[in-house]
């Protein structure tokens, strides 16, 4: 064990507790990837029993500009048409081969996954989404290949934890008849935390938490209970992207999550501390 876990008092209670933390866009680069896995491996010796989801939303917008391939969002959401969905395809397997890497760099048994294996995830295609443009005019739109999970089926990812290795699961997944679709990572780790009756859900994101100014790291909620949820939307404090993050770990709580967690990839010490020192180090959300 090493002298910075000794000092966490959560510590000895973790044994067997199984985690989903979702870990991916801006926070993959290498250094926050190599602390990344160095908090997994503390996690793995503790006992703990990891389940990693992970995204790649700003890499395939990267790619897409690359290839010379429009971007389109509708209300900042992603169309995804059949080049989009190759694209997707081709990044996300690359960055789950990243994580895969620098765990087992670190001395973790990984095995890197799409969420189409042994059907763990199925997804069912987004209906059209509705709103209003930039001058209140009302719209709706058709995403194409963007999923919604309908059944997470967690005996794959269960049976690898059980074993001692950790997964790490790209969120491509498919419909009942087999068709792909790209699903939001934060809403798929959601479903997959409440599948296999996580006590914890992560989310590793890219700011220190649900701030109440953004971008003023003081007025950060340390925790909020899934019923003031829509008042905080009303409110305005909750808002565009925040929203499916915080929609995701609203859903995994009262699916029956002990807690879902708001952290910043960047803070070297908020995965762990967040789950072993018994304080916040972002926002938790509870029942």
């Amino acid at each position: 064990m090493s002298e910075r876990m000794v000092h966490y008092p959560c510590a000895g209670s973790l044994h067997g507790r199984q985690v989903v933390i979702k870990f991916g866009g801006s926070s993959i680069d290498e250094d926050s990837l190599k602390r990344f896995a160095s908090d997994i491996n503390e996690f793995v010796k503790l006992g703990v029993r990891p389940v990693i989801v992970h995204g790649g939303g700003p890499e395939i917008t990267e790619e897409m500009k690359r290839r010379g391939l429009p971007v389109r969002k509708v209300l900042g959401l992603r169309i995804t048409d059949d080049a989009t969905l190759e694209v997707a395809k081709g990044v996300l397997t690359r960055i789950n081969d990243q994580i895969v890497r620098a765990l087992q760099s670190a001395g973790i048994r990984s095995i890197g996954m799409a969420g189409t294996e042994c059907n763990t995830v199925i997804c069912h295609k987004m209906a059209p989404v509705k709103g209003k443009d930039e001058k209140g005019s009302p719209i709706e739109a058709d995403l194409g290949w963007v999923g919604e999970p309908e059944k997470v089926d967690p005996r794959l990812l269960l049976n690898l934890t059980s074993r001692g290795f950790v997964p790490v699961m790209f969120t491509i997944c498919a419909d009942a008849e087999g068709n792909l679709m790209n699903v939001n990572a934060d809403t798929a780790a959601a479903h997959v935390a409440v599948g296999v009756k996580a006590a914890d859900l992560l989310l590793v994101t890219d700011v220190p938490g649900l701030m109440r100014v953004f971008g003023d790291p003081s007025t950060i909620i340390p925790e909020i209970r899934t019923s003031e949820f829509q008042s905080l939307v009303n409110d305005g404090v909750v808002k565009d992207g925040m929203i499916p993050k915080l929609e995701a770990c609203v859903m995994a709580v009262k699916g029956g999550v002990g807690a879902a967690h708001m952290v910043d990839g960047k803070d070297a010490d908020a995965i762990v501390g967040q789950l072993l020192a018994g304080k916040n180090h972002g926002t938790r959300i509870i029942s």
